[in-house]
């Protein structure tokens, strides 16, 4: 059985969890990689076969899709094309880790794919949702990367196609303590900004990560970090709390390591707004917003952390097992309504 595993490359959470499926699918599975989007920062561990420029969606302020910045930032005839060129029709089985092109491209081609994520449990029923529906946009999600069959990660299983989020090997092998400070991570804030925060808290250790930063400078008690996966790890298996967004990886990981969570989702990212209301629903301390208006509510969560006990099953081989499964009933109910024909 032929596989190509598709996976879109935006946010290193993607790409993490690829890193701990591989070794699962090369048990099953013959495969090739291909990925869409920037070049990632993780190290996949796996030969890439092609990288693909692939699609970006923007977002506005209240939530929805920004349709002008979505048309205009992305090179959709190079999208297009892609998808036309893109050889699916050399594969069983697409696996996809909501990638576009190929997800199109078997759509296109009568190609079977099935997807995997954090995005795909938001169609699931079950799911706590926010005040404010976003049908519009949640459908769009559909329809971004449309597969035949869906598998959810999410922090809680709500029904029998949603799994447990995919924990890297690295961060299940650390020891945790306490007594390094707080690690916070909040790419949609610039360094300034969080700086007016923890300045003010002195008395706290703030070790704050940031993709503008090239090297380690510290201001106070404020050290910036550049994105290191080792460093970071390495500091969040010793953080007294983690000040996040509302990403997923970021988020289930702190969770896993049971560290106090403070979440502030990013505005108008819709998977961050569900993620953060699930989160909420488990006790995790959700703002709206990392700024001076909320200082009295940080230092709050500071003098009283709360840490949320959940115990995340493993389910990368189960997941991998699955898919196996569900491909194979689906070849035998066609290959039974093609004799009754």
């Amino acid at each position: 059985m032929k596989v190509l595993y598709a996976i879109q490359s935006t946010g290193n959470g993607h790409i993490s969890r690829a890193k701990e499926l591989i070794p699962f699918m090369s048990r099953r599975f013959q495969f090739d990689v291909i990925i869409s989007g920037p070049k990632p920062k993780l190290d996949l561990g796996y030969p890439i076969k092609k990288n693909l420029k692939g699609l970006t969606l923007f977002y506005n302020k209240k939530g929805g899709i920004d349709w002008i910045k979505t048309l205009f930032k992305n090179n959709l005839l190079l999208f297009f094309r892609d998808i036309i060129n893109l050889r699916v029709k050399d594969y069983d089985l697409v696996i996809n880790d909501f990638e576009p092109i190929s997800a199109w491209s078997c759509k296109l081609k009568r190609v079977p794919c099935f997807g995997i994520s954090n995005q795909l449990s938001l169609l699931k029923k079950g799911i706590p949702k926010p005040k404010k529906k976003f049908k519009s946009t949640i459908r769009f999600l559909k329809f971004f990367a449309p597969v035949k069959i869906g598998y959810g990660l999410h922090y809680q299983k709500f029904s029998k196609k949603i799994y447990h989020p995919i924990i890297r090997s690295k961060v299940k092998k650390l020891i945790t303590s306490e007594g390094k400070g707080i690690v916070v991570y909040l790419p949609a804030y610039n360094e300034k900004s969080i700086l007016e925060i923890t300045n003010k808290l002195p008395h706290r250790q703030w070790h704050i990560f940031s993709r503008n930063i090239s090297h380690k400078k510290s201001i106070g008690s404020s050290h910036l970090y550049p994105i290191h996966e080792d460093v970071f790890l390495e500091l969040l298996s010793g953080a007294d709390g983690v000040i996040a967004s509302a990403g997923f990886t970021t988020t289930a990981e702190s969770l896993f390591l049971n560290k106090p969570l403070l979440v502030i989702p990013m505005k108008g990212h819709i998977e961050q707004i569900y993620n953060a209301v699930s989160l909420d629903s488990m006790g995790v301390k959700v703002l709206k917003r990392f700024s001076l208006k909320q200082l009295d509510e940080i230092k709050s969560w500071l003098n009283y952390p709360k840490r949320i006990k959940i115990n995340f099953e493993n389910d990368s081989g189960k997941l991998i097992d699955q898919i196996a499964i569900d491909f194979i009933k689906m070849k035998l109910d066609q290959d039974l309504i093609a004799k009754t024909i």
